[in-house]
């Protein structure tokens, strides 16, 4: 059992109703647990919170480029016609890049992505690579029992990597493959008990959503609510003449409340409530927009990247926010991806790598004008520096560059200047 599940069996207790749902003692809030990959993924297609702080960070990772690089003498070169960019290309019958891209990030984010690569080959034009359902997959027991074992021999680890996996179709039928066919990218770590399994964000997160769930419920009942009014006679237990009123009293007030007429007759003053007085004073909206904000915070989503997706405005900061995020969340999953596919590839023999790339899209020409800007400035350096005698080695030791050649100014008036624009 789990540290985490430890835990929440000592302080909460499940309900038999519900959907998976627990109680803490003592307390009536109630939230939901997703304990289980079936139980997440409900939770993420019916959140609308959740649902689109999922589809924001899908999208991002599926506009990915895929990129094979081979270093050579020091120097990467991409390779335009490599064959691992098929499987990528063509991924399966029924995906594209693109969508098997956005499903790699889904399922990583929920909290281990299972890609299943049915070739070692890079060659092979009938490779096939799917990003499986967690749920579906079942992992054999003599498996469970190593996944927190330290394997330090070929053999214990061939005698791993030869276990069998089951994935169980929806309708009961299976199929079987070694585990050296399923890649396994984790989301946070896999390092607290199960090599195959990390823990899932959506753990920590299901107070959030719970009272996001509620507050769209609340919202939900006051919309409804907010349409109907309560009419009714104005009654006095002290006045024996106001008394209460009768069915066919009740029945007249309503057919007149809902008459075409704008002004009618009554013998006694009638009073017309509301059921909703003021939905805006609950701040529903604010409940939900908070709950948005945390779980895209949870995820390393930028507020200036989640707010434009949430409102749609534009930020100056947006490009730049969007850009940070690319840099600091999805080329690390990308690269993590790209290095186990290759090693499957055995390209590490031949100093190639698979990576994926964002550097194509609008958002990044920014760092580009910014990298733009940082190489003037040290080419303007080099410049000065070489003009005030500098010998070329210790210019190219001072800036970090590998320049070869280089002059110096053949104005007599610049040489000996104090260097104004030094790095």
């Amino acid at each position: 059992m789990s540290l985490l599940n430890s835990v929440t069996s000592w302080l909460f207790r499940r309900r038999s109703s519900g959907w998976g749902g627990f109680r803490m003692y003592g307390a009536n809030t109630e939230f939901n647990n997703y304990g289980d990959y079936k139980t997440k993924v409900n939770a993420i297609l019916s959140n609308p919170a959740l649902l689109k702080v999922f589809a924001l960070q899908c999208d991002l990772f599926s506009l990915g480029r895929i990129e094979v690089v081979q270093t050579v003498n020091g120097k990467e070169k991409v390779i335009m016609d490599d064959p691992a960019l098929e499987i990528f290309t063509n991924p399966n019958l029924f995906q594209t890049k693109s969508q098997i891209l956005w499903d790699i990030m889904f399922w990583n984010m929920v909290g281990n992505a299972y890609i299943y690569l049915d070739s070692d080959i890079a060659t092979n034009m009938d490779n096939k690579m799917y990003c499986l359902d967690a749920s579906k997959i079942e992992f054999p027991i003599e498996l469970k029992q190593m996944m927190d074992k330290i394997i330090l021999s070929k053999a214990s680890e061939k005698a791993i990597m030869d276990q069998t996996i089951t994935y169980r179709y929806s309708d009961g039928t299976s199929i079987s493959f070694p585990l050296s066919r399923l890649i396994t990218i984790s989301d946070l770590t896999n390092g607290i008990g199960n090599w195959l399994k990390s823990p899932s964000r959506i753990d920590a997160l299901y107070k959030v959503i719970s009272n996001t769930e509620a507050a769209l419920d609340a919202t939900n009942i006051n919309t409804r609510f907010s349409g109907k009014f309560m009419v009714a006679g104005t009654t006095d237990a002290n006045d024996v003449n106001r008394l209460m009123l009768s069915k066919d009293e009740r029945e007249d007030i309503e057919d007149k409340a809902q008459g075409p007429r704008e002004v009618y007759g009554v013998k006694s003053l009638v009073e017309v409530k509301r059921f909703v007085e003021d939905i805006g004073a609950l701040k529903l909206d604010e409940t939900y927009r908070s709950a948005y904000f945390t779980i895209a915070n949870m995820y390393g989503i930028p507020k200036e990247v989640a707010e434009a997706y949430l409102e749609g405005s534009t930020f100056e900061n947006q490009e730049k926010a969007t850009g940070r995020h690319v840099a600091y969340t999805l080329e690390p999953k990308g690269e993590d991806i790209g290095a186990r596919i290759a090693k499957r590839f055995k390209y590490n023999l031949d100093n190639k790598k698979i990576r994926i790339s964002w550097n194509h899209l609008m958002f990044m020409q920014v760092f580009r004008s910014e990298q733009a800007k940082a190489n003037k400035i040290i080419a303007d350096t080099f410049k000065v520096l070489l003009d005030q005698g500098v010998e070329l080695q210790e210019v190219n030791e001072f800036l970090g560059t590998k320049f070869q050649t280089g002059e110096k100014n053949a104005n007599p008036s610049i040489i000996n200047q104090p260097v104004t624009n030094a790095a």
